[in-house]
């Protein structure tokens, strides 16, 4: 028995025409129906009525279906498996790190340690942490002095990789239209999800004055900063965006910062992993590719 007669079959059974099917096979009709004959002599019954025009499929291969998807999926997380080379680490990182620093990084560490594989789970700030706890083999976060992680409980390391600073922007569109800003006036910001860990930030450095000064109009609220990027361009409102995912538009001039203004939140970007063997290695590479300060 073959694979590929098995992925014969589930396009026949999407496509419930033999020319259709071998057409998305790349095969000529004859080859394809040669294929599908084989597997119904491996398996011992007729999986198609060949009596009838159009062919119909019998009720044996329409049973067949879900697991005939299963097997070949498997068959393929199997060999994916087989050609992972080398350990296998896991990095739970903040969305906005797994957007702006992990690409980066993960290169650098590639270059010293092109034996291993890696993949990476983007996920809030409390979910990082349960990561962590559970099968992450490295933290990629924020931190501000009002929140951060402890692990002195366990055999955690920590790596400062830098800086990074939430900046009030606006479109150059929507900046134009407001004009002067002064005191007392409505301005429609774009706003994270209350309890998120960039929300927070905000919260304890600067709304307070901001919501003091001025009018505030909540446009939208979202848990991903990558959004509220997308709605601030669109001209939609104000918004605190990570300095690290809006360099380019900053330089463009297609965003406008506001900082001076409404003030800006600064972010201390750190890994944590564990004082074990793989883990360790990885955290190692890390501090020599020049990003820790």
């Amino acid at each position: 028995m073959e694979l590929k007669w098995l992925e014969d079959l589930l396009v026949l059974l999407e496509e419930r025409s033999i020319s259709r099917a071998a057409q998305r096979r790349h095969v000529t009709q004859p080859a394809y129906s040669r294929r599908i004959r084989q597997l119904e002599q491996w398996l011992g019954v007729e999986l198609v009525d060949r009596s009838t025009k159009p062919i119909k499929l019998r009720n044996t291969a329409l049973a067949l279906e879900a697991e005939v998807k299963d097997m070949v999926n498997r068959f393929y997380a199997m060999r994916n498996r087989a050609h992972e080379s080398g350990e296998r680490i896991t990095f739970a990182a903040q969305h906005t790190l797994a957007i702006s620093r992990f690409p980066a990084l993960i290169r650098e560490v590639k270059k010293q340690l092109p034996e291993s594989s890696y993949r990476v789970v983007p996920a809030n700030y409390e979910e990082c942490e349960a990561l962590f706890y559970n099968e992450a083999d490295l933290l990629l976060c924020y931190q501000t002095p009002q929140r951060h992680f402890e692990f002195s409980h366990q055999l955690v390391r920590r790596l400062k990789l830098g800086k990074d600073r939430l900046i009030p922007v606006a479109s150059v569109q929507l900046a134009g239209q407001l004009g002067e800003i002064v005191p007392g006036m409505t301005l429609p910001l774009l706003m994270y999800q209350q309890g998120g860990f960039l929300a927070d930030a905000l919260a304890n450095v600067c709304l307070p004055g901001v919501i003091r000064d001025y009018r505030v109009e909540s446009i939208c609220e979202s848990a991903f900063s990558a959004s509220l990027k997308e709605m601030a361009l669109a001209g939609m409102g104000v918004a605190w965006l990570p300095g690290d995912i809006i360099r380019s538009e900053l330089a463009a001039g297609s965003l406008v910062s506001l900082g001076e203004l409404l003030g800006e939140v600064e972010l201390e970007i750190l890994l944590y992993y564990r004082d074990e063997a793989l883990a360790a290695r990885v955290g190692q590479a890390i501090a020599r590719t020049g990003y820790t300060q």
